[in-house]
């Protein structure tokens, strides 16, 4: 399997700390390590390093290296400008997919913490072997904590299968729902049937990239022109003029119930695409401060507060 770490953006919600030439994916933000570092350890620690290929911005080529010293430059792939996650998935896909085809291939993000390493690492060594086995796309989701307007949403149904493992299910997949508003979502929570999708998707490249021909026929197509051109600048200057538009609305929501299984992994996952997200992910109440830094605190509480400036 090959594993696609994604780590473009410039952490716009992370703003002052996050900026556009120091970005959240390469700052200490959920511990001593840049974001990008902890989630390259993490797949490696369950994967070897030649499977493991990076998404980003071609502007941060030297800070990638710099970090990731360890990763194969082939396995660097550049987006020449930033258009959203729809065409840098279907870039990265098409570059992966071209090298080694009929691969299954994983789609993971940098801007995450997990605590339980080892199921994370097996659920995607069980969706691999679903896509194998199977013949299906496979979508990780992990439970949904309280009721939230800014994540995507996948309604599941009953178990497909046995898992060896005890915090992982092998569901049924009825609807991927991206971003509802916060009454749908309090609805969600209270059906117990939907939970969030952190974007891990585990599929065999043309399965991804034949939706994108049927959902969005420019995209697959530049995408295409720019892996085979080998990143030619005339191909370049089309995928810069590309629409901005997420993965999630060109690919995961058109997948029919038929085509996809869910697997619903409890490893302690958090987003940290923001402060509030943040703070929930690494606080141990809600009443509780989450600090890092020189801070000096004076009886606050349900508080975050980072200091990343030594001497002050």
């Amino acid at each position: 399997m090959k594993i696609i770490i994604f780590a473009g953006g410039t952490g716009k919600r992370f703003w002052p700390v996050s900026r556009k030439d120091a970005p959240k994916q390469f700052l200490p933000i959920g511990g001593d390590k840049p974001l990008v570092r902890t989630a390259f350890e993490r797949i490696l620690s369950g994967f070897p390093v030649e499977d493991i290929f990076l998404s980003t911005g071609k502007k941060y080529e030297k800070e990638i290296e710099n970090i990731l010293p360890e990763l194969l430059k082939e396995n660097i792939i550049l987006e020449p400008d930033m258009r959203d996650t729809g065409p840098a998935v279907t870039l990265a896909v098409s570059y992966v997919n071209t090298k080694f085809p009929d691969e299954v291939i994983a789609t993971i993000w940098q801007d995450h913490l997990i605590k339980d390493v080892p199921t994370f690492i097996d659920s995607l060594k069980q969706a691999e072997k679903i896509v194998k086995e199977d013949n299906k796309i496979v979508f990780i989701l992990v439970p949904a904590r309280f009721a939230s307007p800014h994540r995507g949403y996948i309604h599941f149904g009953d178990k497909v299968k046995d898992i060896q493992n005890e915090k992982i299910k092998c569901l049924e997949f009825k609807q991927f729902i991206e971003k509802p508003n916060e009454e749908v979502a309090k609805g969600y929570l209270e059906q117990g049937t939907y939970g969030w999708n952190p974007g891990y998707w585990i599929f065999k490249g043309d399965a991804y990239l034949n939706k994108i021909e049927r959902s969005n026929n420019e995209i697959y197509s530049v995408c295409k022109e720019v892996v085979e051109n080998d990143f030619s600048a005339e191909s370049l200057t089309k995928f810069k003029n590309l629409e901005k538009i997420s993965a999630d609305y060109i690919f995961a929501e058109k997948v029919y119930p038929n085509q996809a299984v869910v697997l619903f992994c409890d490893f302690g996952w958090a987003d940290v695409g923001e402060w509030i997200s943040l703070k929930e992910a690494l606080e141990e109440n809600k009443n509780s401060n989450v600090t890092k830094g020189n801070v000096h605190d004076m009886g606050s509480k349900d508080s975050l507060m980072y200091n990343l400036e030594e001497g002050k």
